[in-house]
């Protein structure tokens, strides 16, 4: 390329950086080959820096946006995986998520494990306690599976404070709607497993302790919640009858009861084509349970074809949904099952979950602008956990993030001469996976049945004990920065929204906000200034009648 042409692409560049066309989404990098380019991109970093204003505007709604098992390697790759998606060349692509005003980073150990659980986290970014692992929405005095523990240890979540201001409250989830991250927004219970009275993990003998099983609670739950949809169908129907989409699977209830027909008043439905027909706006609960068990994986679901809506469109239809009232509203939206697919190691599942996540927030925030409630709504995205999921291997520049490493001076190991794979795990069930030529090039590794390669041997992969990130935008979004215990994650959102505990702080409407200095100073100088102007006016008036 020529000086000039090379200089005429940084103009280009630059010019639609400033004016915010793009921030990535390169497909070659001859462009940066110029110190020019990186000194010009860090003038404009600082710049659009300065650029940021603490909002310290009430949050009328709050949408906490839970990637479950989103660590930092899972963002950084699924980034590349969104941009070599769209043809780019991936790692200077930049997500939804990470276009917000502020980052953190959360601390995620439970109170007796170093590495956590979904259970326990979800207790503590939606109740603001940390506790045992396995345990939901109670604090640290109940023990796993202990019923009777249990009992005094009830704690309450964001979506209780949020309802009991009257918001509208909301689950998404592609998990099951009763599995650890939507349940602990409503539910009490010692053991995360207790979804249904399926009798493999709750009983008679829990009911005789006084324990409900979760998705009961949720039936029961009041004021009803205002959208739950998600998976999990067979805990809500007697193990008597068939699933109502496929009749070859009956559901799971050992107790006799559909929880649907005898508690839950509301709209009940089970795919996309029923969602799609309800009145936009109602007040009437609706409960969507659109799988039998959890939700299909986004490329499994585009695939098949099924009746079932994605994550994005479950989201988009409840914020259309509530932005029809005048009501704020708190929305829980989980990405369920990039956690799944690193369970699996299957990395182009896990990170497609990622893909569609994130273009979930997207969306999410188009429509926030659209409805004109952008500016008044606190956006926060995390994960729960992180996964043992890792990628490198000096992998050159765009290079398939699912594949094997192709290097500038090696394409192979230095050791046995065969190619390596840019990702794999920490632990999982390929252990020991062959290393032959064989074997390797046999590989298909943009399909979603590949099992990367794992280093310790496990049925299934575990979740990762690091720190994961919390991006935050709206108002007080400022408060999500630097290292913080996960459970501060429900205070600052009920900060930001006169919430729960922090209903009566300064600023909110129960409290109206202490005057600054400056304000006193303002009001006193009016009011001298006032004074005077009496004292002038007097003077005129008897200086007038003096005259006379």
């Amino acid at each position: 390329m020529s000086f000039f042409s090379e200089h005429l692409l940084l103009i280009v560049y630059f010019i639609l950086l400033n004016h915010n066309f793009v921030n990535g989404g390169r497909t070659e990098w001859t462009i940066e080959k110029t110190a020019s380019f990186w000194k010009e991109h860090g003038r404009l970093s600082i710049e659009e820096a300065l650029k940021r204003r603490e909002n310290t505007k009430i949050a009328k709604n709050v949408i906490l946006f839970l990637g479950d098992g989103m660590g930092m390697s899972t963002v950084t790759a699924g980034r590349i995986r969104k941009g070599q998606l769209r043809g780019e060349l991936g790692e200077d692509f930049i997500t939804e998520m990470e276009q917000f005003a502020h980052l953190g980073l959360a601390k995620t150990y439970n109170i007796d494990h170093q590495t956590p659980d979904s259970a326990a986290t979800a207790t503590a970014y939606l109740c603001g306690i940390k506790a045992q692992l396995g345990t939901l929405g109670l604090d640290g005095r109940a023990k796993r599976a202990n019923c009777s523990s249990s009992h005094g240890t009830h704690i309450t979540s964001i979506l209780n404070w949020a309802q009991q201001l009257g918001n509208k409250v909301g689950i998404v989830t592609t998990a099951r709607i009763t599995h650890a991250t939507p349940a602990a927004a409503y539910a009490h219970a010692p053991e995360r497993n207790w979804e249904g009275y399926d009798t493999q993990f709750f009983g008679d003998n829990e009911v005789r302790q006084g324990c409900l099983d979760i998705a009961h609670q949720l039936v029961l739950h009041s004021p009803p919640i205002d959208i739950v949809f998600g998976g999990g169908r067979r805990f809500f129907f007697p193990n008597t009858t068939r699933d109502i989409e496929n009749s070859t699977l009956f559901n799971s209830r050992a107790d006799n009861k559909s929880l649907i027909d005898e508690y839950w008043r509301g709209h009940f439905i089970w795919n996309k084509t029923e969602m799609n027909k309800i009145d936009l706006g109602s007040s009437t609960p609706i409960l969507g349970l659109f799988d039998r068990d959890h939700l299909q994986y986004e490329s499994d679901r585009i695939e098949k074809g099924k009746d079932e809506p994605s994550l994005s469109e479950m989201t988009s239809f409840a914020i259309e949904h509530f932005s029809k009232t005048n009501q704020g509203f708190f929305l829980l939206i989980e990405g369920g099952k990039i956690d799944h697919g690193h369970h699996e190691t299957r990395p182009r599942y896990a990170l497609d979950e990622f893909v569609e996540f994130d273009t979930t927030i997207g969306k999410a925030i188009q429509l926030l602008k659209e409805k004109g409630i952008f500016n008044d709504t606190l956006l926060v995205a995390t994960a729960d956990h992180s996964h043992v999921f890792t990628f490198g291997a000096y992998s050159s520049r765009g290079s398939n993030i699912l594949g094997l490493s192709s290097l500038e001076r090696y394409n192979v190991s230095d050791i046995d001469k065969l190619p390596i794979n840019i990702i794999a795990y920490g632990n999982g069930p390929n252990f020991q996976a062959p290393r032959n030529a064989t074997y390797l090039y046999s590989l298909d590794t943009n399909s979603t049945r590949y099992l990367a390669p794992t280093a310790l041997p496990m049925k299934s992969e575990t979740h990762g004990g690091e720190d994961v990130p919390v991006y935050a935008q709206g108002p007080w979004s400022h408060l999500f920065i630097g290292t913080m215990e996960q459970s501060t994650i429900a205070h600052k959102m009920a900060y930001a929204a006169c919430w729960g505990d922090y209903i009566n702080r300064d600023g909110c409407p129960s409290k109206p906000a202490t005057p600054s200095i400056s304000n006193v100073i303002c009001s006193k100088s009016s009011f001298i200034l006032t004074e005077i102007l009496i004292l002038f006016f007097y003077y005129i008036y008897f200086c007038a009648h003096v005259t006379k």
